[in-house]
């Protein structure tokens, strides 16, 4: 094992994401954890700074073809408020400018120009971090790997001095290479790197990105507890939207009503509880059955709830029924514009609108994503909604199965949601009508059906914190069922 280490002499970085940095005319954002492929940009920096000696240039490319290192780098940092700063660039021997004459420069007959630049940066808990690999340096390309490292004085800008060297007991990473469940997306350097680079630099044009590689904290500690006796079973059968009219998350209820009428239809008269969700023509089932999993859009800058796709979750150890609802999906006639073969999971529902004329939403078709969790979007990975966690923000807003009063709170009633529908009893909760995500519609925009006599239930988002990690899907409330009360783990928050 050994690693490169890299000290921030001065303890910030100043460094910009390439894509705000591309973006003209928006403010950058500072890049952390600075990503591999600039670390390795750095060396080759220094190397053709320092005469690019054929021994070096091995080490390098010997370099470039490991695989993607863990780091061992500070996850919490503060930021620097940017600022727009006018920089002055190369002299010009001409005093016009595109908008005209520039300022003289004292007495002489000579202008500068000043363009506006920004400097964002970023101050991490500790100014050292390691890319760590997991093989020894051969012994013949060990001094020159050392020596190239050494010649290493800034990283990224100029306003970046660094001290770079090999470290043969480095600490424990804090991110590794993790292509399913990524917390973060970093460019990576690979093979033919190095020549890329000095073809670039040869011909005056600047680098553009290498391939990007994701990257996931590292697994807690076997002992940490873990609640894994949820009611439903973390493999859950994701269907992707494929066809037909885009929903908003705020329709999950009816779209959850339409496919299990679908079902209904598919497996004729008298259809069993598990399916219709019903004991009796008024009154609903007691037992454990299938649930609809709403995956939208959220959480990222421009989400805007939209539905990707609708996940089937079912019961815990029920493997009768989970075998014959995966039957039901599959038992369609193979004739579809998509050319999906009958056997295959495939849904083709019409959406009822209510408060409609016409009564008809749209149609909306889904399939069973087959496609490895790699190369799925974030939001229809299973591990979005299975990871364990210990605080969990409600996607859809949780229907109580109460209504609060002046003895019994809000917060009251979710944490005794959370005890009935078969979660440990929560140590903290947050409630408000407006939700705790980017994309989450307001819980007065989520339709609920009405009941007869009786006034609507409430509708109320939450963000819930439980003792000890839970392991998800996890859906709490009356609603649960119908895709109310939906929650999702929010893993970029510290769980210490």
């Amino acid at each position: 094992m050994f690693a490169i280490g890299i000290e921030l002499l001065m303890r910030r970085a100043i460094i910009s994401q390439w894509a705000s940095r591309e973006a003209l005319g928006q403010p950058r954002v500072p890049e952390w954890p600075p990503h591999p492929d600039r670390v390795f940009m750095a060396l080759v920096a220094a190397w053709g700074e320092a005469g690019e000696d054929i021994a070096q240039r091995e080490a390098l490319e010997w370099l470039e073809k490991l695989d993607a290192p863990s780091l061992a780098v500070p996850l919490g940092v503060s930021e620097r408020t940017p600022f727009t700063s006018y920089v002055p660039v190369n002299d010009d021997s001409s005093p016009m400018g595109k908008k005209g004459p520039f300022g003289p420069m004292g007495s002489l007959p000579i202008g500068r120009n000043r363009q506006p630049r920004q400097f964002p940066a970023v101050v991490p808990e500790s100014p050292t971090f390691f890319l760590i690999w997991n093989v020894d340096v051969p012994a013949n390309l060990r001094p020159a790997l050392e020596k190239v490292c050494r010649l290493v004085t800034y990283l990224g800008h100029s306003a970046t001095p660094v001290r770079v060297w090999i470290e043969d007991q480095p600490p424990a990473p804090t991110l590794i290479p993790n292509d399913n469940w990524s917390t973060h997306q970093l460019r990576m350097f690979a093979a033919g790197r190095l020549a890329y680079l000095k073809n670039r630099f040869d011909a005056g044009l600047r680098p553009q990105p290498s391939h990007w590689q994701g990257y996931a904290k590292t697994a807690r500690e076997p002992n940490e507890t873990v609640f894994e006796d949820g009611p439903f079973d973390p493999g859950i059968f994701v269907l992707r939207q494929i066809g037909g009219r885009r929903f908003g998350l705020e329709s999950c209820g009816i779209v959850a009503d339409a496919i299990r009428k679908e079902l209904m239809r598919r497996h004729g008269p008298n259809a069993p509880e598990w399916i219709s969700g019903h004991a009796t023509a008024n009154l609903p089932s007691k037992q454990p059955r299938h649930a609809y999993l709403p995956l939208a859009f959220v959480d990222r800058k421009h989400a805007d709830g939209h539905l990707l796709g609708m996940a089937v979750v079912v019961p815990r150890r029920d493997f009768e029924h989970t075998d014959q609802l995966f039957q039901l999906l599959g038992s369609h006639d193979g004739e579809n514009p998509h050319e999906i073969e009958a056997g295959v999971p495939y849904l083709s529902v019409k959406v009822v609108k209510p408060h409609s004329e016409s009564g008809e939403g749209g149609d909306l078709e889904l399939e069973f994503d087959e496609r490895a969790e790699g190369r799925r979007q974030f939001t229809l990975k299973s591990f979005t909604w299975t990871h364990p966690h210990r605080i969990w923000k409600t996607l859809t807003p949780l229907m109580l199965p109460q209504f609060p009063r002046r003895q019994l709170s809000a917060e009251d009633v979710v944490v005794k949601a959370c005890v009935d529908s078969g979660y440990p009893k929560p140590v903290a909760v947050r409630v408000g009508q407006a939700p705790f995500m980017l994309g989450v519609p307001h819980a007065k925009s989520f339709y609920v059906k009405p009941r007869v006599g009786r006034p609507p239930r409430p509708l109320i988002h939450a963000k819930i914190e439980f003792p000890v990690r839970v392991r998800g899907p996890v859906l709490i409330g009356a609603g649960r069922y119908f895709g109310y009360g939906a929650c999702r783990p929010i893993i970029q928050e510290d769980e210490s």
